[in-house]
């Protein structure tokens, strides 16, 4: 086999200048590309794993919070999640908004005695939360989805009411029951849990250590009530990314943000293409939505490192992806190339073994199952791939529909 020098890498590899001529002498050089993006992502886990904070330590006073849910067709999913609340916060301070539902939500949140308020026609999620904010009394906000069950954390009131943050994050999982057909216990509930707790576990305990963790989930998140007056004319009102934004917002005026390691369970996609709805057309389209903020926030004075580092790691996402969806394609069709398919999975794989063994749900000593890290770095590949397929949604709800415009017009007022 012939050793062959490319110019683009100026490196030596010994495999022939085999390929489609869509790429030409492109495919070898592809591979190293594909190899840096690895080593990048690697060392960003290397960095979070080695810069986690030790679990934060706080007390409970429910007594400062009112539990605002924004629902829309959710009477199935708010039986369950209320009862669990109710063992906290009395009914009267459980404010409902039901954002144009057609399945009862308003009847069901009234039999279960809670505050309620229905817009007709629907505004959306960062609308309806607007509202309800306005009506709540007490000086903690805890934003609830209707279909985020609380189980046995503690709500850590005094992280905002003594210690001075301004928000809190919680650990976030999928549900492991089968509420409202979750089905929570199939093998894709399984790989979203643990690339959940990744996310909390390493991410989220990374960037406690400076206060600075950039997204509190929408699951589940507890506010400063002012803070959500004072800032909510800055959300464009979109869906997509909404928990991010808020999120980012408060970051960008000098917030501090940080996470406590208290699991609360929420409903996930069950069958693949519920899954592949949300990455396609509500998660992914969000990051796009916020690449100016993430600029922002990288350069704001004052902002810690850690912060800007995850706002730079945002914008070599939006870059990289491109790169590694060219390189994947180009190694795929490339048959003199689809060794490096197995090298590639296989260095990944290496990667996720030292996270795989580390992340665990709060109070449960088992790892995620042996088949979910032979998946993991298929999975991960495949969601860079909906990544850059998302720009081409956010483009289209931006600029074709209009859905994913600021939400500031006169038939999105609320009252």
């Amino acid at each position: 086999m012939p050793i062959t020098v490319w110019p683009f890498s100026n490196l030596w590899l010994a495999s022939p200048p085999e390929g489609p001529a869509l790429f030409g002498g492109w495919p070898h050089s592809i591979v190293f590309v594909v190899l840096l993006c690895a080593l990048v992502d690697f060392a960003k886990l290397l960095v979070e794993l080695l810069g986690r904070s030790e679990e934060r330590r706080f007390t409970s006073d429910p007594a400062l919070v009112t539990a605002v849910i924004a629902c829309r067709n959710g009477a199935d999913e708010l039986p369950g999640t209320i009862a669990e609340l109710r063992k906290f916060l009395p009914a009267d301070r459980i404010l409902v908004v039901d954002d144009g539902s057609t399945d009862g939500t308003t009847q069901v949140a009234r039999d279960l005695g809670c505050d309620v308020h229905r817009f007709e026609r629907c505004k959306g999620k960062a609308s309806a939360i607007n509202y309800a904010v306005w009506r709540v009394r007490t000086p903690l906000t805890l934003l609830l989805d209707d279909d985020t069950r609380l189980g046995g954390a503690r709500i850590p009131t005094s992280l905002i009411a003594e210690d001075g943050h301004d928000a809190v994050a919680f650990h976030v999982l999928p549900d492991r029951r089968n509420r409202g057909g979750a089905h929570g216990n199939n093998f894709l509930g399984r790989l979203q849990r643990y690339e959940y707790g990744k996310s909390m576990e390493i991410g989220k305990r990374f960037h406690d250590v400076t206060h600075s963790v950039s997204c509190v989930s929408g699951a589940a998140g507890l506010f400063r009530t002012e803070d959500l007056h004072r800032f909510h004319h800055a959300h464009t009102g979109v869906f997509q990314g909404e928990d991010l934004q808020r999120t980012i917002i408060r970051l960008l005026n000098g917030g501090t943000i940080v996470f406590a390691n208290e699991a609360v369970w929420t409903v996930a996609p069950w069958t693949f293409r519920q899954w592949l709805r949300q990455r396609l057309l509500g998660w992914y389209p969000g990051l796009y939505h916020q690449v100016f903020n993430f600029v922002r926030l990288m350069v704001r004075p004052g902002a810690p490192w850690r912060l800007r580092y995850e706002m730079a790691y945002n914008l070599y996402t939006v870059v990289g992806d491109p790169l590694k969806v060219w390189s994947i394609v180009a190694i795929a069709v490339t048959p003199a190339l689809h060794w490096w398919a197995l090298v590639i999975y296989l260095l990944y794989l290496v990667f996720e073994i030292y996270p795989w063994a580390v992340v665990r749900i709060p109070g449960d000593a088992r790892r995620a199952p042996l088949l979910v890290l032979l998946v993991y770095p298929l999975y991960g590949a495949l969601n860079t791939v909906l990544r850059l397929l998302a720009l081409f949604t956010w483009a289209w709800f931006r600029y074709v529909t209009g859905s994913m415009r600021p939400r500031r017009g006169p038939k999105d007022r609320i009252a």
